[in-house]
């Protein structure tokens, strides 16, 4: 029996590393469905591009930004898209500085002759090892709305400019109600009120994962249906901090039908155990990916070392995206 596959690819930027990863896709896996959507709001990426590599562009993509609620939207859309669109078995989340280290061929024959249903890292949200200092509670028990933004902040002189994460962790700590909360890349700051009712808890606890994950086509479906029978729980994210990291794992681990590995079949590079963020790899990684049991790794970025995706291609056979020596 086929087992056919959506490789779904969320990407922001860099389109050029996104139609090459959708060529050495299609190159790997001719039957595939392989889909992009890539945020408009950053980087243009044409539709006709995306069909000429060999996938096809999500229409109508939802514009985002890092740990917004929009990242949820435009995985959901996704999904929804593929479901009323292609027949699948497994949905397979890529982003657009993953790329295979080995032929695909037996990561799809593993993903068919699996018991399980999902695979993807998972933990309790309040697991003080992983997220510590409360972290959970800091981004998921409160309202956040966006500060506007101080347009004179560079005028401002640098000896003050020090002094505010100082000053915003002693606004937090000194009662519960509120919190600030200072996005990293430079986005704006959110301020957030404490909220008494909340849509997990002890009969729903709150699972902490990231968005590398392989669903069976059935899992797709109950995330989907589960969205939309329960609007308040996407509200009631949508006002949260980066609920990209809970929104979809609290969902698929607390449903006792679906059997689901803690594991998300990735090769990921973690600068340290508290990164914010994947680290970008390079030649001086290339052991490790050769000693790896995953099949997919990330971050490689070919404007930060194009040599690392050319031994890869070589090693896959990719003869047609990797030039003569």
């Amino acid at each position: 029996m086929q087992n056919r596959l959506v490789y779904a690819i969320y990407s922001h930027g860099n389109p050029e590393q996104v139609l090459r990863l959708v060529r050495t896709l299609r190159a790997l896996s001719p039957q595939s469905h392989i889909v992009v959507h890539h945020d408009p709001s950053i980087s243009p990426l044409k539709a006709q591009d995306v069909s000429s590599a060999g996938g096809i562009a999500i229409p109508d993509p939802v514009p985002g930004a890092w740990g917004d609620y929009a990242l949820v939207k435009q995985h959901l859309h996704t999904m929804r898209w593929c479901l009323n669109n292609l027949e699948f078995e497994w949905y397979v989340t890529l982003t657009g500085q993953t790329y295979p280290i080995k032929p695909l061929q037996g990561f799809e024959e593993f993903l068919r002759d699996t018991p399980y249903d999902a695979y993807v890292t998972h933990f309790s949200a309040y697991d003080q090892n992983i997220w510590p200092n409360d972290e959970a509670v800091r981004r998921y028990h409160y309202r956040y709305i966006q500060l506007p933004r101080f347009r004179y902040w560079h005028k401002v002189p640098a000896r003050l400019r020090t002094l505010v994460p100082s000053v915003v962790r002693l606004f937090n700590r000194s009662q519960p109600l509120l919190k600030l909360f200072p996005y990293p890349k430079s986005l704006p700051t959110k301020l957030g009120a404490l909220q008494w009712r909340r849509p997990f808890g002890s009969r729903m606890p709150l699972i902490g994962s990231n968005l590398n994950s392989n669903y069976r086509q059935r899992v797709v479906q109950h995330i989907v249906e589960y969205a939309d029978k329960h609007p308040e729980y996407a509200r009631y994210f949508s006002k949260t901090a980066l609920p990209d990291e809970v929104f979809f794992s609290t969902i698929v681990c607390n449903d006792q039908k679906v059997r689901v590995a803690n594991d998300c079949l990735r090769h990921i590079f973690w600068p340290d155990s508290n990164a914010a963020s994947v680290g970008v790899m390079d030649m001086t990684h290339w052991d490790n990916l050769e000693a790896s049991d995953a099949y997919f790794a990330l971050k490689i970025d070919q404007n930060t070392c194009p040599e690392l995706l050319q031994q890869l291609d070589r090693k896959l056979g990719i003869h047609f995206l990797t030039p003569p020596d």
